[in-house]
């Protein structure tokens, strides 16, 4: 999963998270109150430490969560398309405090024109609340090991952005996630739209969370894929074949 708002230094500090005693959860919960049971954040009073009062509220129905390709999970979707935004640490506070079907409450930043939030509070219909006031800048996530290679392929329900507002990647309709790196999906923008139908490749995670790769190929179908600069690798070349294949670039002018 994996920055667009400017916010004073003291919320620049470590992640409260807050939860009510465990419980056990129904038989379709299980793995999600399990993955929550691992949380490491520090449990605290539902107020937390900071008054999020003033940051705008927000209300809505949780559609699903937004996993990463590593088996945790981002944020989550609400039903009018809103991708909400949490730190990496929380996701598995985030787990454990909210399911999909919740209607729940929200204190957080949304993009000036984005349909995207950055929640520092969350409240679930069962009164539990979190609180997340680390901004988390880019690193590598403790739980990236690499899952194995999965196939996706559907037809896109919406674009996916991550907390700059840069897209990076697509939710299928059938709420399977791919990742790709800001650069190649701006360049791979067109394929991105809603109602496109994309083939994609990739390492992820699959389980009761969802299921999301990062993409290292992709393309409209299955026989028009194409392959996916990691990082800052630099884009690939023409493809073997193709009119451009043998030009070296900046040799066209010597």
């Amino acid at each position: 999963m994996r920055h667009l708002f400017s916010l004073p230094a003291f919320l620049l500090a470590s992640s409260v998270a807050v939860a009510a005693p465990a419980h056990k959860a129904p038989a379709g919960q299980q793995n999600a109150a399990n993955f929550a049971s691992h949380q490491t954040v520090t449990e605290k009073e539902a107020d937390g430490v900071y008054d999020l009062s003033g940051l705008p509220h927000f209300s809505g129905q949780v559609s699903q969560f937004l996993p990463s390709s590593h088996g945790s999970v981002v944020g989550f979707i609400l039903h009018d398309g809103t991708q909400v935004f949490i730190s990496p640490d929380q996701g598995h506070t985030l787990a454990g405090l909210i399911k999909p079907g919740d209607t729940v409450d929200i204190r957080g930043l949304k993009g000036r024109t984005l349909p995207i939030i950055r929640a520092f509070g969350l409240t679930s219909p069962r009164g539990r609340g979190m609180q997340d006031t680390f901004i988390a800048m880019p690193r590598q996530s403790t739980e990236m090991i690499a899952g194995p290679d999965l196939v996706l392929h559907g037809e896109v329900w919406m674009p996916l952005y991550d907390l700059d507002g840069q897209l990076n990647g697509a939710v299928l309709k059938d709420h399977s996630v791919i990742y790709l790196p800001p650069r190649e999906a701006t360049r791979l923008a067109a394929w991105l739209k809603p109602g496109q139908m994309l083939y994609a490749v990739g390492t992820g995670s699959s389980g009761e969370l969802g299921v999301a790769i990062d993409a290292r190929e992709i393309g409209p179908a299955s026989n028009q894929m194409v392959g996916v600069a990691v990082g800052n690798a630099p884009p690939p070349g023409p493809a073997p074949g193709s009119a451009g294949y043998d030009i070296i670039p900046g040799s066209e002018g010597h």
